[in-house]
C-alpha cells in the first residue's frame, strides 16, 4: 500500500488534533468541577503518563516517514 506525503501529513495532524481535543475536554471538565473523583483522577493520570506521549510520538513518526520517489 502506498501513501502520498499529504495523506501522511493529514494523518499526523489528525492524531495531534485528537490528542489536543481530548486534553482540552478533560481539562475543561475537571476545571469546571464536572468530572471529579477516582475515575477522573485515574483517567487524568493514565492520559498524562501512558497515552498522551505515545500519541505525540506516533504523530512524529508518521511525519518523519521517508519517501522514495519512483
Amino acid at each position: 500500500m502506498l501513501f502520498m506525503k499529504s495523506e501522511l501529513s493529514s494523518a499526523a495532524a489528525a492524531i495531534r488534533n485528537a490528542e489536543a481535543q481530548l486534553s482540552r475536554t478533560a481539562a475543561e471538565l475537571a476545571d469546571a468541577g464536572l468530572w471529579a473523583g477516582q475515575d477522573a483522577d485515574r483517567f487524568q493520570d493514565d492520559w498524562r503518563n501512558s497515552v498522551r506521549a505515545p500519541l505525540q510520538t506516533a504523530a512524529g513518526i508518521v511525519d518523519s516517514v521517508a519517501f522514495i520517489t519512483l
